[in-house]
């Protein structure tokens, strides 16, 4: 099953929007000290007394976003790779065939356009259309 170029462009920017708002509202949640969503990380009073330094410092805020957004970004890919058939999940979760998410045609020729091919290069779609800088 192959998706079309639209909805392959809609999966990808819903996840570069997913990617933002968990960066943004994770790192506001921090700024705001939230106890209910920090109680969930059950940080110690030592990194508590760290995030009250990232309410303060814009950089660091920054700084924090941009590597959390990095993380995601791999995880995703991770993900969409599993999900194009290119790479294979830990052989203690199962095997590949109980995972495999996308059927490869029975004519395929290494010219398929892959989720994870396309994964990095929808950022820039992303940041055009929302006008933002993550």
């Amino acid at each position: 099953m192959k998706l079309s170029e639209e909805n392959k462009q809609a999966l990808l920017l819903q996840i570069r929007q997913i990617i933002y708002e968990a960066t943004h509202f994770t790192n506001e949640k921090l700024k705001n000290k939230e106890e209910k969503s920090l109680s969930y990380f059950g940080l110690t009073d030592e990194e508590n007394e760290l995030i009250d330094k990232l309410k303060s410092n814009p950089l660091l805020q920054n700084t924090f976003e941009k590597i959390l957004s990095r993380n995601l970004d791999d995880s995703f890919f991770s993900l969409l790779c599993i999900i194009d058939g290119v790479s294979e999940p830990l052989a203690e979760f199962g095997k590949k065939s109980d995972y495999l998410l996308i059927d490869m045609p029975d004519d395929f020729d290494d010219h398929y356009d892959f989720l994870h091919d396309e994964f990095y290069e929808s950022y820039d779609i992303w940041e055009k259309i929302n006008k933002r800088n993550i």
